[in-house]
């Protein structure tokens, strides 16, 4: 079995060349600075290292403007990764052995923005719709974060200890960090802490965009190697949020607390038929209160929503090798995830305070078995057959709870969708499937095919989101929806020579019953004589095309020059439209340069850009926007191993734009009125440090 071929099947990726060098210092920071290009199977990986170095305070941000994500955003840094032109809960986002979700009704929290190098050791991205290792649903792509600190065989014993700061003018925010890595031949550990304090920023026109935040983090690691070929390990994270200013939401983040906790054994042979045994398991826990203490209509009614969601998940893995040319990755996994909010009301005018279920003690449980079949068909050609099977049950536990207008939560999915949405709880068996052929091209190529189908049962907003406001108007969830089911083929690879190396890939996926958010009716609500918009689901046929490339050009030594290139077309083919939220082609260019070697200092400069976007649905509802390039500089330097310092000023030449994906302004706070687009920041420089002793 080729060794590539090895990799996909373990779910790792292969990472861009960096430029060739002779010089060992230049090569430590030449790795530093590999770009996170794609791998030949439509994967993304990104160390710990990778992600301090990556401009964003949280992963989601770290994943943006890689090939194929972009990201929605609610806030300047709440980034919501969106893989492929799907995001929402299509693309999961899993910590060890748990799926992640956020505890806000309106998309406040995307997971990925509670975590970032701190609590992870790496991250792979896999583009591709759910597989056989990533749980049921995923059919936009998973975020696969590993939390556990191992150490690599033939490191040192011993502890060393880091400091980390960091200052961005732009939203005059600082940040401070530090910890500790180490271990013995029994035991690896690892701690660190961190906060970061931003605020308010000005865009290039004047406009004052509030950004205000205050994040605190702490996340540890412990493994524990018994004998040979076992392993034991505890990983937690904790993250504290803290008046997180939200222009596109009608309410902002006050106190969130999030923790995850992570337990994992395994064990590996080198001979017999079973190689390898993992059982992990672990919970999330997220308490969210969100506020509208600093919205314009405040005056009028004092509203505020404590939210709290609960994940869990065990699984079970298999390493079997009945032979030679044959590999079997099996198992067994069990997740669950619940939901509940509540708004509170207190009518200035009226001195009544009224209570409204959002979330209504909503449930989704699911257990299931998956496998992977590879089978070498050469020295340089593997198959690989995947599948899964799931049993996933839905209830909504507080349906007959209080709604607005005098109705419950079930009398108003009836209102909506018709007497068939009085029936809440659902079960449902779903599958996925996936077949990929890969192999060498020669000395310096690979390629790949691929073709699957992945499931994707109604998330728990889309199918119980309580009747209420919500941007734009009110929102409610849609008991009847149908499973999403996506068909995806790809086709890829990748040639690298000694100076240039280039991946590509293109993909084309057809989904039924796509869940699609969409306005649904327009009625006078709150009986101010002005007919409000009402936001659904309803399930449609949908079809995404697109491709990514990378390209990687080191002439000398000394030179490195990566490039990428993303798009996707995303249409609504039952209603003959645009799919809403979909990236434009975006893509980005940087030249980087080893200024001076002995001190391993590397100047760079770049840009990203992204083109017109003017394939929109209007009923999302969603505008056309402007193409755009933002340029940058960087510094970095390494006089002393294991110090790094770096200087990065952004946005050089103080450009006025938006990103597509950026929500506009629900209500006027700060410089905003009500519907605008949120401009980006302007110019910013961003000085960091990085201290090992």
């Amino acid at each position: 079995m080729p060794a590539l071929a090895a990799a996909v099947m373990l779910g790792s990726t292969c990472q861009a060349a960096a430029p060739a060098t002779t010089d060992t210092t230049t090569t430590r920071l030449a790795a530093i600075h590999v770009s996170a290009t794609s791998s030949p199977w439509g994967e993304s990986a990104l160390s710990d290292g990778d992600l301090r170095d990556r401009r964003g305070d949280n992963l989601a941000e770290n994943l943006e403007q890689l090939p194929g994500v972009a990201a929605v955003r609610r806030a300047p840094s709440a980034a919501e990764p969106v893989i492929r032109g799907l995001g929402w809960e299509r693309v999961q986002t899993i910590l060890g052995a748990v799926p992640l979700y956020g505890a806000c009704p309106g998309r406040m929290d995307p997971p990925a923005t509670y975590l970032g190098a701190l609590s992870t050791e790496s991250v792979t991205v896999f583009r591709q719709g759910g597989g056989a290792f990533g749980g049921p649903g995923g059919t936009g792509g998973t975020i696969m974060a590993k939390p556990d600190y191992e150490r690599r065989p033939g490191d040192p014993n011993g502890v060393t200890t880091w400091l980390g700061a960091g200052y961005e003018s732009a939203r005059d925010g600082f940040r401070y960090e530090g910890g500790l890595f180490g271990g013995s031949d029994k035991l690896d550990y690892k701690l660190g802490a961190g906060h970061r304090e931003y605020d308010d920023y000005t865009a290039p026109d004047g406009t004052v965009v509030p950004a205000g935040q205050t994040t605190t983090t702490a996340s540890g690691s412990l493994g524990w190697r018994p004998r040979d070929g076992q392993r034991l390990w505890y990983a937690a994270t904790y993250t504290h949020e803290e008046n997180i200013d939200f222009p596109a939401l009608p309410m902002d983040n006050i106190d969130t607390d999030f923790q995850v906790h992570n337990l994992g054994w395994r064990t590996e042979s080198a001979t017999g038929l079973l190689r390898g045994v993992e059982i992990t398991g672990g919970v999330s826990l997220i308490d969210h209160l969100m506020d509208n203490s600093l919205k314009p209509n405040r005056a009028a009614m004092e509203a505020a929503t404590v939210a709290e969601t609960r994940s869990g998940a065990a699984h079970a893995v298999f390493d079997l090798h009945p032979g030679e040319q044959w590999r079997i990755r099996a198992g067994l996994d069990l997740t669950r995830l619940t939901r509940d909010a509540t708004r509170t009301r207190y009518m200035v005018d009226m001195g009544m305070t009224f209570h409204d279920r959002l979330w209504p003690d909503a449930s989704q449980t699911s257990g299931g078995g998956f496998a992977d079949l590879t089978r070498d068909l050469s020295p340089t050609m593997a198959l690989t057959l995947g599948g899964r099977v799931d049993a996933i049950d839905s209830k909504a536990r507080a349906a007959d709870a209080a709604s607005l207008g005098g109705l419950t939560v079930r009398e108003q999915y009836v209102n909506y969708y018709g007497p068939g949405a009085a029936e809440t709880d659902r079960s449902e068996t779903l599958g996925a499937l996936q077949l990929k052929l890969d192999g060498e091209a020669g000395a310096r190529g690979q390629w790949y095919l691929r073709t699957g189908l992945s499931t994707r049962p109604a998330g728990i907003t889309e199918r119980y989101y309580a009747f209420g406001p919500a941007p734009g108007g009110y929102q409610v969830g849609d008991p009847t929806l149908s499973a999403e089911q996506k068909w995806e083929g790809e086709i890829g690879g990748r040639l690298a020579g000694e100076q240039l190396a280039l991946s590509v890939s293109a993909f084309h996926a057809s989904v039924s019953d796509f869940i699609l958010a969409t306005v649904i009716d327009r009625r006078d609500v709150n009986g101010d004589g002005i007919d409000d918009t009402i936001k659904g689901f309803e399930n449609t046929d949908a079809t995404l095309t697109g491709g990514e490339l990378g390209l990687e050009y080191h002439p000398i030594a000394t030179l490195y020059v990566p490039v990428t290139l993303s798009f996707v077309r995303g249409r609504n083919t039952t209603a003959d439209r645009d799919l809403p939220e979909m990236p434009p082609l975006f893509g980005t260019a940087e030249v980087r340069w080893l200024a001076h070697g002995s001190s391993a200092s590397w100047l760079s400069g770049g840009c990203y850009f992204a083109a017109d976007q003017d394939k929109i649905d209007p009923l999302f509802p969603e505008d056309r926007t402007g193409g755009y390039t933002v340029w940058h500089v960087r510094l970095e330097s390494s006089p002393v191993d294991g110090w790094r310092f770096g200087v990065r000023v952004d946005n050089l030449f103080d450009k006025l734009y938006n990103d597509h994906l950026t929500r506009e302004a629900v209500l006027p706070v700060g410089g905003l009125s009500a519907g605008q687009e949120v401009p980006a920041q302007g110019r910013s420089l961003t000085v960091t440090a990085h201290l090992k002793f």
